[in-house]
């Protein structure tokens, strides 16, 4: 192998290695079915592919779009090697080098913004405010886990830096994190916050509402994807947007650019993986180039070799004006999903198609903004599978059926990519005035695939009639 690298090149080789059946499919990653090459047949979990150098780590869960989320164990040395390095270079190609930080995210101890906290202080950058989506529990953390705030801290004194304890602020309270924002601008001229998608445009709704701009504000989103309806809904207050593109099992893979030509384009971190694209077949959709990594840094959390992930989407080498492209980092992500929520009625549909209609279509028809429709699948009292419009509360004096008339009427506008006619057969497609479902990890998709308890109660008590 180190002959052919030297020969060919390192993606050449991971190619020609694919190509002989040296890869790791999903499923087969995520232990969902067995792998089978060259005669023998393999069962793998995710922890066999656990880094057996990673040395101390924690114990995080993913994101829970399906479930209840898969334990990921995290070592404390990859925070430094990977993810503090990518919020130093998400900072540098956002122009916000010397704005104070403010993050809101989910994960206390160990999540997404624990990540976050320390991260930011090893590169020197230390949030002034840490905001958690997640209530502090601390009856449901281990004494270890209680340990790491105030060993952190105290480590970091002898730094010289002063770090924020986290404060418990929901995502109904989108104008607290708001308040910060301005607050500190006014100290500093500009701010950035750390969150996801859906909570950046919560706390522009909330701007909206209080007649405020939010010029000078640098939203730095991960965790589900930016898309063009998200971005355009913070971007009306005067606030910039950036991507970050972090998955669990890996680490930080993508960094926003700083001379965008998408709403979610992003520089790929090739310091810590090699990427080739897999071909992928998708029931009703047609080819897909997912994206297969294999790690390169010494602390990376798992082992992996030509391992697909579910993501998919643009690859492609630009050159662009950004200081990332300076450090030599000159392919671009874009446009990125994942193929394994694309999933309705037992059968595969285009979800890009879905998030056009449900974040630019309706609210522009209807008036909301991109995170008051979603899509929900779900089982019902007789655990059939039933597709559910939800439609925000929060939007008064609404036709919910011309709403679910006009959903409809876009989706057959489009016969290549649009969905099975079952979908609006025998009652499959309902309306339902709630709020849309977050996940565990505090995210807000519009196509959501999760069967929720809280759900089926409401269509027990005809809710959803």
């Amino acid at each position: 192998m180190q002959t052919m690298v030297r020969q060919h090149g390192l993606e050449p080789t991971l190619e020609a290695l694919r190509d002989a059946g040296v890869y790791v499919s999903f499923e087969e990653f995520k232990g969902y079915k067995e792998t089978v090459r060259g005669g023998q047949t393999f069962r793998f979990t995710q922890r066999d592919f656990d880094n057996p150098f990673r040395g101390a780590e924690l114990k995080v869960l993913t994101g829970g779009t399906r479930s209840r989320g898969a334990p990921i164990y995290v070592a404390l040395d990859s925070i430094a090697e990977n993810r503090a390095i990518c919020f130093s270079l998400m900072l540098d190609a956002a122009g916000a080098r010397r704005s104070p930080v403010i993050t809101w995210l989910p994960g206390f101890p160990a999540g997404s913004g624990f990540f976050l906290w320390m991260g930011l202080a090893h590169v020197g950058r230390p949030a002034i405010r840490w905001f958690s989506m997640t209530e502090l529990n601390r009856r449901s953390i281990t004494r270890m886990q209680q340990m790491l705030l105030p060993t952190a801290r105290l480590i970091s004194r002898f730094r010289g830096l002063r770090l924020p304890s986290p404060e418990f602020v929901p995502l109904s309270a989108s104008e607290v994190v708001m308040e910060a924002l301005l607050e500190a601008r006014g100290h500093s001229g500009s701010c950035a916050l750390v969150t996801t998608p859906s909570a950046a445009v919560r706390v522009a709704g909330a701007a909206r509402r209080a007649g405020r701009s939010l010029e000078g504000i640098k939203m730095l989103v991960g965790s589900e994807p930016l898309t063009p309806g998200k971005a355009d809904d913070i971007q009306r207050t005067g606030a910039t947007v950036h991507a970050r593109y972090i998955f669990t099992e890996g680490g930080a893979a993508g960094v926003g650019c700083g001379d965008p030509v998408a709403p979610d384009d992003m520089h790929f971190l090739a310091d810590s993986f090699a990427l080739i694209l897999n071909r992928r077949t998708i029931e009703g959709v047609g080819d897909l180039r997912t994206y297969t990594y294999t790690a390169l840094l010494n602390y990376a959390p798992k082992v992996m070799l030509n391992v697909e992930s579910d993501d998919f989407g643009d690859f492609a080498l630009r050159r662009c004006r950004c200081p990332l492209d300076e450090l030599g980092l000159h392919h671009h992500f874009g446009y990125v999903r994942s193929f394994t929520k694309l999933t309705g009625e037992g059968a595969k549909v285009l979800g890009t198609e879905c998030v056009r209609i449900l974040e630019e279509v309706l609210p522009r028809e209807f008036g909301g903004t991109s995170i008051d429709y979603q899509l929900l699948e779900a089982e019902d009292e007789e655990h059939l599978t039933r597709l559910f419009l939800l439609i925000s509360p929060d939007l008064p004096g609404i036709d919910e059926q011309l709403v679910l008339r006009r959903f409809v009427e876009e989706l057959r506008s489009r016969p290549y990519t649009g969905p099975p006619q079952t979908w609006f057969q025998d009652g499959t497609l309902r309306v339902v005035r709630r709020h849309p479902v977050e996940t565990r990890g505090g995210k807000l998709l519009p196509f959501h695939t999760q069967a929720l308890a809280a759900m089926r109660e409401e269509i027990r008590e005809g809710v959803a009639r």
